[in-house]
């Protein structure tokens, strides 16, 4: 099966209100419109709206709560639009939004109108102009798919409530008057998604919820909360989605192994929340590089290839603490960030994350995106974009299969290969958590990394060559850093080892 685009992606999250505000406002200018200052425009919900300027953030008084998401930082849609520069040179292909739908709230998980873009964002003229210069430049963007509830004022809902037998049914009621709801959080009721009517509104008809964005030019969803849609809906999305739009990426949130909703007749990909707790748990002390080595074989494996290479790799995100926070050593950082562009998958970066940006615990990871270029970490920014850069040049770190080595090591790393049916399109990565550095003989099960084959490090430019045995590669990587070998064709004048005739 031919493997989809998703593969060859680096994918950005951004939160829009806390991203940035697009011109001519200011921050100061933006809130004081009346959709931030009436209470008409709060969507009838009551108390407690706030402002907060952008960069006047104190650290004890972090963003409200996310279930509340009453509080107001003003980004918008055109405000992403006018930092495409700053994307595209750092490397990123794709942009993923979080919700962007009319909603009472600044993150806009509890949807009133599927078929509105809040204005709070600049309506669906901003999303229009922001695919229209993605478009242009080359980009894509996926958008999430909150399907699962919507807000406790949703006018379905309250015709529910009211007594509305059709309306009922796209809910699931007690006999008591309780309902379901996401997490038992009230304010979220779940939707019912066995219900055809549902189903049509949502994705079935050509005019749908799905199918509509998809039309304006969007080039795929992210589902939120996937397990909680269930496969048997998830199966019925695919398909719909997949006839009409075979090019359309669909990835699923699951927050644990979700093996079960990443095949060929449900998404391509996962958010990969095992990569992470494996990945930060092993840098982090808490499990062992066996542990960690298992996890990667077993994603790999049980998403199956295909579904492994479509997954997003993500560090942090909307919902989770900044690696920082998690992480806070240089080391432990850096060999997150190599992890993440070289294990199979697609590496997604949280806004702010390639600048060094702190943030505990969700609400403390959704603080405004930093523009004050003298407060970013310049060494982190200069790490992304190198990682970046050597991920699209290597296809093989892209759409290579996986093989680890991990377990013929003594010590505290994770070693493994990555390659493509082309001869030269091989990497072999180290990742080496130890205090001490790792020397040690690797015997190396692979047909075309050849004797006396210089290997280059491409984290280390200039560094002297590897060279490789009969069979064996002889690691010498300091401790607490990575190495990405990789075949150095063009040491000899007049002798190649890669030759076109040895082609498989």
């Amino acid at each position: 099966m031919e493997m989809h685009w998703m593969a060859d992606q680096v994918v950005y999250e951004i939160f829009p209100d806390r991203y940035a505000i697009g011109q001519p406002y200011t921050s100061e200018t933006k809130l004081q419109l009346p959709m931030y200052t009436d209470d008409a425009h709060h969507h009838g919900t009551d108390g407690d709206y706030k402002t907060r300027t952008w960069d006047q953030l104190p650290v004890n008084d972090p963003p409200d709560n996310p279930p509340m998401g009453k509080d107001f930082f003003g980004g918008d849609l055109d405000g992403i639009m006018d930092h495409l520069d700053h994307l595209q040179e750092l490397g990123v292909t794709t942009l993923f939004l979080t919700p962007i739908f009319f909603s009472p709230s600044n993150h806009k998980y509890d949807t009133l109108d599927y078929f509105t873009v809040d204005e709070h964002f600049g309506g669906e003229a901003a999303l229009r102009r922001l695919v229209q210069e993605l478009r242009r430049r080359g980009l894509n963007l996926i958008l999430d798919a909150v399907l699962n509830h919507v807000s406790d004022i949703h006018p379905w809902f309250l015709a529910a409530k009211a007594g509305s037998e059709t309306y009922r049914e796209f809910f699931t009621f007690s006999e008591d008057g309780s309902y379901l709801c996401w997490r038992n959080w009230n304010q979220q009721p779940e939707m019912n998604l066995s219900n055809p009517a549902v189903q049509n509104i949502l994705f079935r008809e050509r005019d749908s919820v799905l199918q509509k964005y998809l039309e304006m030019g969007i080039d795929g969803w992210r589902f939120d909360a996937a397990p909680d849609l269930g496969l048997d809906a998830s199966r019925s999305i695919s398909r719909v989605i997949k006839e009409r739009f075979p090019n359309a990426a669909l990835i699923g949130e699951t927050t644990h192994f979700g093996a079960a909703w990443v095949k060929e007749d449900v998404f391509h990909g996962l958010m990969n929340y095992y990569f992470r707790s494996a990945l930060l748990g092993w840098l982090g002390g808490e499990i062992s590089a066996r542990q960690m080595n298992h996890a990667a074989e077993e994603y790999f494996c049980g998403y199956g290839m295909a579904g492994a290479l479509c997954s997003w790799n993500l560090l942090s995100s909307h919902d989770t603490a900044r690696l920082k926070h998690v992480l806070p050593e240089s080391w432990q950082q850096e060999l997150a960030i190599v992890a993440q562009f070289t294990l199979p998958g697609v590496p997604v970066v949280y806004y702010g994350e390639e600048i060094g940006m702190e943030g505990g615990d969700d609400p403390d990871c959704r603080r405004p995106m930093v523009w004050d270029r003298t407060r970013w970490d310049t060494e982190a920014l200069s790490l992304f974009r190198q990682v970046i850069s050597i991920r699209k040049a290597r296809r093989e770190l892209r759409r290579g299969t996986f093989v680890s080595l991990t377990q013929r090591l003594d010590g505290d790393a994770i070693v493994f290969l990555r390659y493509t049916e082309v001869p030269q399109e091989v990497s072999l990565v180290v990742i080496n958590r130890s205090v001490e550095p790792l020397r040690q003989r690797v015997m190396i099960p692979h047909s075309h990394l050849y004797h006396d084959l210089p290997m280059e490090n491409l984290l280390a430019p200039g560094a002297p060559y590897v060279r490789m045995g009969q069979g064996y590669i002889d690691l010498d990587v300091p401790q607490q850093s990575a190495a990405i070998l990789v075949p150095h064709d063009r040491l000899y004048p007049h002798y190649r080892f890669f030759k076109e005739r040895m082609n498989i």
